[in-house]
């Protein structure tokens, strides 16, 4: 009888416990989706299919940082994630200096002012520069909170550099646009 009354103690107990754990897990029911995902118009392609609850679509956070340019943190102690701007394609950080060297770099300011160039920035967390004179175009992919770096235009072949908020073109490129210096 002993026995009997420990055993039924000891199933009640794992049996409650099974049941606590139970009542603390939420389960959900979610349906993969396939999507046509692009950013700025560009195609991209997710490996992981993302999940649609209730009407919302949620994504895979890495593979969107990494697609959209953003550095991706995770803390599993604090439960958080930090999507970090990379700051563009940076070709030599040695060359952003404390002050820009005239002879090399001239400001989209000073492009627009003296010599009609068209610059244009789309919208976003990461924006497209264009520099555009006549049939000549260079465009450049940056952070849309400008970061004092260099960067190098999408086509490889042009650089430009933002220090304190202000875009430099170099003035080997804005040659490429066909000004003279």
């Amino acid at each position: 009888m002993k026995k009997a009354i420990i055993g039924l103690v000891a199933g009640m107990l794992i049996g409650s416990a099974g049941m606590a754990a139970a009542a603390t897990t939420q389960t959900v029911q979610a349906a993969l989706a396939k999507f046509t995902f692009s950013v700025d118009g560009q195609k991209q392609t997710l490996k992981n299919d993302p999940l649609v609850y209730k009407g919302t679509t949620y994504l895979p956070v890495r593979e969107v940082a990494e697609i959209t340019g953003y550095g991706l943190e995770y803390d599993n102690t604090k439960k958080s994630i930090d999507l970090k701007s990379k700051g563009g394609n940076t070709v030599n950080e040695s060359q952003v200096e404390n002050s820009i060297d005239s002879g090399e770099w001239i400001s989209a300011k000073k492009l627009v002012e003296d010599h009609a160039v068209d610059v244009s920035a789309d919208s976003g967390k990461i924006r497209d520069i264009t520099f555009e004179l006549g049939d000549k175009k260079i465009i450049f992919s940056m952070p849309g909170q400008l970061v004092n770096d260099q960067y190098t235009s999408v086509d490889g072949l042009h650089t430009a550099v933002v220090k304190d908020g202000t875009i430099y073109l170099s003035k080997e490129s804005a040659s490429y646009l066909g000004i003279s210096f």
